[in-house]
């Protein structure tokens, strides 16, 4: 775990690999990092990460979901950084779901992201694919917002990604985000839940592969980071997110507890879970078909996001939804081969 110096000390500690004051302390690596350093250490464990568990080749075309919030924003800046030294090359997507003033102030920082980074950005406005914002989707469905929001973002940027001839997508999830529901699937013994938590998933026909740059990071970390890199973020929560009181919060204030008189501990966890990945895919019940309305993977007859469509608004939109996300991919992959 990484920790900030505190503001006020009496004693200036300086950075192990230079003069300059520290600003944060590595508690596994057994380091006190100054900005720059530090973030040269990041950078250096996430491309370590990508060495590791093989998530990016030469030649490929990287889609990056960027939503506005720091761990998307870190990923999307790490890796068009080094995209021309591992040689690949880096694409975003970023959906807007019409939540008011933060969805504002998201897309406008993904915007500015990508700007000052050259990386090409596609905005999908789920209000112009589908005719219906997410509150709405949320207040017609009757559905957790969470879960429908999952549920659309998922399906249109596998969509965007199949479209925009993506090798594989690259997720801001961090190590808190997974660990988590590792540990719940665990204790629920549902296995198979546990093979698509690890640091990539494999493509398949009409599904594109996710990679998670940020597999051995943890939320500190990418937020001291984010800091001392200036990198634009929204600061607000989401309207919708669940604070406090699930289980998946009781499991992290645990394991950052074994962390603090163990530190590195979570890495082990991280390592010892990938490694078992594919045993815990083998757990993964039931044949796979396609939709009979898009074409879709699902273990139905009609995948999630047409079933969604269907109850709430009236008709499945999964084939509508495709076609519009096509027009604005072409559009996009023209524009970027003739500039």
């Amino acid at each position: 775990m990484a920790d900030p110096l505190p503001k006020g000390s009496k004693e200036t500690l300086k950075c192990s690999l230079c003069e300059s004051p520290a600003v944060v302390i590595v508690r596994y690596a057994k380091l006190r990092l100054c900005g720059k350093h530090f973030a040269e250490f990041i950078r250096k464990r996430i491309i370590k990460t990508i060495d590791r568990y093989k998530l990016i080749k030469s030649g490929w075309r990287v889609l990056v979901a960027i939503s506005g919030g720091k761990d998307s924003s870190v990923v999307l800046q790490v890796l068009s950084d080094v995209s021309k030294q591992l040689g690949f090359e880096v694409v975003a997507v970023h959906i807007d779901l019409g939540i008011g003033e933060y969805s504002r102030k998201a897309r406008e920082v993904a915007e500015r992201l990508c700007e000052a980074l050259g990386v090409p950005l596609v905005v999908l406005e789920l209000k112009d694919l589908i005719g219906a914002s997410l509150p709405e989707l949320v207040t017609r469905s009757g559905r957790p917002a969470c879960s429908v929001c999952g549920l659309v973002k998922r399906y249109l940027i596998n969509s965007a990604a199949l479209e925009l001839k993506a090798d594989v997508v690259a997720l801001g999830h961090h190590m808190d985000d997974l660990l988590p529901y590792v540990v719940k699937n665990f204790i629920l013994q549902n296995l198979g839940g546990i093979g698509k938590l690890g640091p990539k998933t494999e493509s398949g026909e009409g599904l594109v592969g996710r990679i998670r740059p940020l597999y051995e990071i943890s939320e500190k970390e990418v937020a001291i980071y984010a800091f001392v890199q200036g990198l634009p973020v929204v600061e607000e929560s989401c309207p919708y997110a669940v604070r406090g009181g699930s289980i998946e919060e009781e499991v992290r204030r645990f394991l950052n507890s074994i962390e603090e008189r163990n530190p590195g501990i979570k890495i082990a966890f991280a390592r010892a879970v990938a490694r078992n990945a594919s045993f815990y895919r083998s757990k993964l019940a039931g044949q796979i078909s396609s939709c009979r309305y898009c074409g879709t993977p699902t273990s139905g007859e009609v995948c999630a996001f047409c079933r969604l469509t269907e109850k709430s608004l009236g008709k499945p939109m999964g084939s509508i939804v495709k076609a519009k996300i096509k027009k604005i991919a072409e559009e996009k992959l023209r524009r970027s081969e003739g500039s």
